[in-house]
């Protein structure tokens, strides 16, 4: 999957079936009017009525050659014109057209206001979401709530990606401020190709459970003692969003040493406290249900010798 599928960018249908053609592309009476207005010729109409429509469905100007054959073979069907007269305006009359859209549709052109507003709308999001898609996606939901004109989407993408990269940036800072000495080393100390005996490792942090066996718990205990040496991560994290906390945690069981070794030590530090904090609380999590799953089984066996010393 592409990067602009993972968002509501708005893309032309391939292949629209005729009810879409009918309920999308059909100009109404209004619009009609308001294209004969705007041309002197019917191949003119037919022109600014393809631009119109496209833009209706889209919320920005597509290329010529993204425009559907589906949508201007009914256009031209509707206008009665045969496939010698051409779908493409010439760039001057383009132009023209464009502006007289906007200004039908009340819609803003995309300019450094509108670029300004939704910053400020994908910084506010990006303290709680983590995925450039969800970003763009704010992004395309302020503009169409604001009439402004979508741009490309490249333009969405990098725009997403920059403010992104600033806030996590500020979120690091933030947890590597509250770092005393004795917890940088302990995170240094993840990452050592070799430890001794006791210490926690980075594989240990993404180590999956085990079963219910009783060795298996106590070794599980062992895990969480060793997880909470460094104390309860979640002091650290305080002010930071709870998805945005799983997404570091996630982008850091993803990594290896090696990975770790080439971020830059205030990522490094606070992508393996989320790491260390969500192996913490799932280690917890684990003990507690293996040890009721061993209690149930336990009670089980119980009723179950009860039943046969009954019997006896």
């Amino acid at each position: 999957m592409t990067a602009i599928e993972r968002t509501a960018y708005p893309r032309f249908k391939s292949l629209p079936n005729l009810k879409e053609l009918a309920e999308l592309y059909t100009p109404t009476e209004s619009e009609l009017a308001f294209a004969r207005v705007q041309t002197a010729s019917k191949e003119g109409r037919f022109r600014l009525l393809i631009s119109l429509k496209a833009f209706q469905r889209l919320g920005y100007f597509p290329d010529a050659a993204s425009i559907p054959t589906a949508l201007i073979e009914h256009l031209r069907k509707l206008l009665n014109l045969n496939s010698s007269v051409d779908a493409i305006a010439p760039l001057r009359s383009q132009r023209r057209y464009e502006t007289a859209i906007r200004t039908f549709l009340k819609v803003k052109i995309f300019d450094a206001g509108a670029r300004q507003h939704i910053a400020i709308a994908i910084a506010t999001a990006a303290t709680t979401m983590d995925r450039n898609a969800d970003l763009i996606n704010v992004a395309i939901e302020e503009l169409v709530k604001e009439s402004y004109e979508l741009p490309a989407f490249s333009t969405l993408d990098r725009l997403a990606g920059n403010v992104r990269s600033i806030t996590n940036h500020r979120l690091f800072q933030q947890v590597a401020s509250k770092l005393t000495p004795a917890e940088q080393t302990f995170l240094d100390e993840l990452l050592l190709s070799q430890s001794v005996e006791g210490q926690v490792t980075l594989n240990l942090l993404k180590s999956p459970p085990k079963s219910v066996r009783l060795s298996h718990i106590i070794q599980l205990q062992s895990k969480f003692d060793k997880l909470m040496s460094f104390g309860n991560a979640q002091r650290l994290l305080a002010g930071i969003a709870k998805g945005k906390i799983q997404s570091f945690a996630a982008q850091a069981k993803a990594l290896d040493i090696s990975d770790f070794r080439d971020i830059k030590t205030n990522k490094r530090h606070a992508l393996l406290v989320c790491l260390l904090y969500r192996a913490q609380v799932k280690t917890r999590d684990y003990l507690v249900d293996l040890f009721l799953k061993r209690m149930r089984k336990i009670h089980y066996l119980a009723r179950q010798r009860l039943v046969e010393l009954r019997e006896q």
